[in-house]
């Protein structure tokens, strides 16, 4: 049996040599990150409606109008079945590869118009989004893929209808 002098000599002995030890293991570098782009994608259609009065006046009217739609760079990760890798760092890879910009954007639409005096017009506008997507490895490329991953990268515009409506009364 120890003494109590000897367990505590033991104990500080474990301590230092613990802490010598944690001292001699190198700082771990991050894991590489590497990206490949397979295509680009259309994705869901929003349909909004513009519209431009012309009631009041006496002659027509010839602008460009704009419509702005704000949308969001959503990033999807899916890593392979079985396969746990972390998510924020290929998340943040991919904005910062691609230059994605934190919070909203606007997409903006130019639509010249020519409204006759006295009308009142409606255009749909269809907002396409438009989607990039690849394959991800982390670590050493090897040409295996840990998973995959999309985001929308913006947003195009196409007037689809363009309609004579009857002007709101006065």
């Amino acid at each position: 049996m120890s003494t109590p002098r000897e367990r505590i000599l033991l104990v500080t002995t474990l301590v230092v040599i613990l802490a010598l030890l944690s001292g001699c293991i190198a700082p771990q570098q991050a894991d590489q990150i590497s990206l490949v782009e397979t295509r680009q994608v259309q994705g869901e259609a929003i349909v909004k409606t513009l519209q431009a009065n012309n009631c009041t006046n006496t002659e027509d009217m010839k602008q460009d109008m704009q419509a702005v739609h704000q949308y969001n760079h959503d990033i999807e990760v899916t890593p392979n079945p079985g396969l746990s890798v972390n998510r924020r760092a290929v998340v943040d890879e991919i904005r910062a590869y691609y230059r994605i910009p934190d919070g909203p954007s606007d997409a903006v639409c130019v639509i010249p118009v020519t409204i006759p005096a006295g009308a009142f017009y409606s255009y749909d506008i269809e907002w396409i989004e438009v989607w990039r997507e690849g394959i991800f490895e982390t670590g050493d490329p090897d040409g295996d893929a840990e998973g995959n991953y999309r985001f929308r990268q913006s947003m195009l515009c196409e007037v689809v209808a363009q309609r004579a409506e009857v002007c709101p009364a006065p």
